[in-house]
């Protein structure tokens, strides 16, 4: 960074200014960071599902590759994990990210994964609302 025309200071021109509110932290963040990754995804060749913006398709060979997109976090599905290899390597070519095993938490659902089974379920969270109204030690009727 460089001060600004105008505002060096004589004897201070090493000096810049210190940011109050990291840039990350700024209001428009959000819509720029969904401009980037949303282009990106359209020149990967996925297509924006019409009824949820968040949800990016692309079809290969007959197969389906599936990605949801929430915030900073990519929930991925498909039946060929070498789709979704490809995926990844086309994603950690332009931006940072970590591969967090299979899902276990999304959105405040807990899912457990087994062979030809998936099963969803919110205890935790049923847990955590019981625990904000003290009602822990409640009797389940």
């Amino acid at each position: 960074m460089e001060q600004l025309e105008g505002f060096v200071v004589q004897g201070e021109e090493e000096k810049v200014y210190l940011l109050k509110k990291a840039l990350y932290g700024l209001k428009q963040a959000p819509r720029a960071w969904y401009s980037r990754i949303d282009t990106h995804f359209l020149d990967l060749g996925f297509t924006k599902n019409l009824s949820e913006f968040t949800l990016y398709l692309r079809k290969v060979n007959d197969e389906l590759l599936m990605v949801s997109l929430y915030v900073d976090d990519l929930l991925v599905t498909k039946s060929n994990m070498k789709q979704i290899d490809v995926f990844k390597r086309e994603k950690e070519d332009v931006f940072e990210m970590n591969d967090m095993g299979k899902m276990t938490f999304f959105l405040g659902m807990e899912v457990k994964q087994k062979e030809n089974e998936i099963f969803i379920c919110q205890q935790k969270y049923a847990k955590e609302i019981l625990k904000k109204f003290n009602m822990e030690k409640c009797r389940p009727t």
